[in-house]
């Protein structure tokens, strides 16, 4: 029988081969995967908050009564709220007054109970607000039942503010801005929020990061 001598050398690149399909079978059975079916079916319900702007915001009292309250939504080029299905957006005109006061410029209807609060505030622009803060009043006895600060000091709030209880019903909303000390004609500011509505505790959970 003839047999072949194998030199240190060539034993050298015979073992770097082996190695080297050694390697590329592990990479081949890196992936092993699993999958497990999941299923989610949504249907729509009543939204637990829903927000009103106008120049009245109309609701029926637990005795079946219908009520109207008088909204500040729009008072010329001052301040514009205007309620969507999924919030509200607002313009609004700051002066050198120590605050401006947009008082009950949007209504909002709790038809679930619940806990409401703010998270999630970012701002954008030139900073002018020194102070922002929303406050929340009992349609029915004028109390207010809310007060969160969502700007302080010209920054915004990190995390979430502390969550009041709302029973079922009417409220209004206004807004007091404290605009710095000094502002120049023509600067603007962006503020972004989220209205969290948590109807099974008080526990405040910021929205997750999201795209878009």
């Amino acid at each position: 029988m003839r047999t072949f001598k194998i030199n240190g050398k060539t034993r050298k690149y015979l073992l770097i081969a082996a190695i080297a399909l050694m390697l590329i079978s592990v990479v081949a059975l890196a992936d092993v995967i699993y999958y497990y079916k999941g299923v989610i079916t949504a249907s729509v319900s009543q939204a637990p908050l829903t927000f009103y702007s106008g120049k009245n915001f109309t609701y029926t009292t637990p005795t079946g009564t219908t009520c109207t309250v008088p909204l500040n939504s729009y008072a010329g080029n001052y301040a514009n709220f205007t309620a969507t299905s999924q919030g509200f957006t607002a313009k609004i005109q700051l002066t050198n007054a120590s605050y401006t006061y947009f008082y009950h410029a949007l209504g909002l209807l709790a038809n679930t109970p619940g806990w409401i609060y703010i998270t999630n505030v970012t701002i954008s622009g030139t900073p002018i607000i020194e102070q922002l803060t929303i406050v929340i009043q009992n349609a029915y006895t004028g109390q207010s039942v809310c007060s969160f600060t969502i700007i302080a000091n010209a920054e915004p709030i990190q995390g979430t503010t502390n969550a009041c209880a709302l029973n079922t019903g009417p409220y209004l909303i206004s807004v007091i801005a404290q605009p710095i000390a000094s502002l120049s004609t023509g600067e603007s500011e962006t503020v972004t929020l989220y209205f969290g509505y948590n109807i099974m505790s008080n526990a405040t959970v910021p929205l997750p990061p999201i795209s878009g």
